[in-house]
């Protein structure tokens, strides 16, 4: 396939700006998962989860009694979160095609996990395996928005495709 075919990133920023903005958006999110006294990221005594699901499984069937507040934070939160982080690190790749995808799901289930394990050994937080889950989550939905708003597929390529996936459907009759 020929340079001028590939599916390429046409997001409006320079290259320098696109890290400058990730490097921001890191320092920000450290300083909300370990030092804001708000939500609670000081002090010690929190209970950690390393089964996959119980807390996410929690929140939904205790909702009534938790409330909102704690489902938005907690739930809703662990997403939104991260989705600046995956629609940024997709922003790095000229060409982002699938292996962007599956590229911006691994870093954004890796830096979950080295928060996680952060806050298990200083004791900020929760060391919590339903975060790493919806965390990488938040990071898949932000390429996601990303590829839809910023990737084009060049015309001549698009009636290839649909050419193709015609010829696949008769092949099947």
């Amino acid at each position: 396939m020929s340079s001028d075919k590939r599916k390429k990133n046409t997001f409006p920023l320079p290259f320098t700006a696109r890290i400058l903005a990730l490097i921001f958006y890191l320092v920000i999110l450290t300083y909300f998962l370990f030092f804001a006294e708000g939500l609670g990221r000081t002090g010690g005594g929190f209970a950690n989860n390393f089964i996959p699901f119980k807390e996410i499984i929690r929140e939904f069937v205790r909702f009534k009694k938790l409330g909102c507040k704690y489902f938005l934070l907690n739930f809703v939160g662990n997403i939104v979160c991260f989705i600046p982080f995956g629609f940024l690190f997709a922003s790095l790749f000229r060409y982002p095609r699938t292996h962007a995808g599956t590229m911006v799901t691994g870093v954004s289930c890796a830096l979950s996990v080295l928060v996680e394990v952060i806050q298990l050994v200083s004791a900020t937080g929760s060391c919590d395996v339903d975060d790493v889950i919806l965390n990488t989550v938040g990071g898949m939905v932000g390429y996601l928005i990303f590829r839809g708003l910023f990737v084009r597929v060049p015309a001549d390529e698009r009636e290839e495709e649909q050419t193709a996936g015609q010829q696949n459907n008769v092949e099947r009759k």
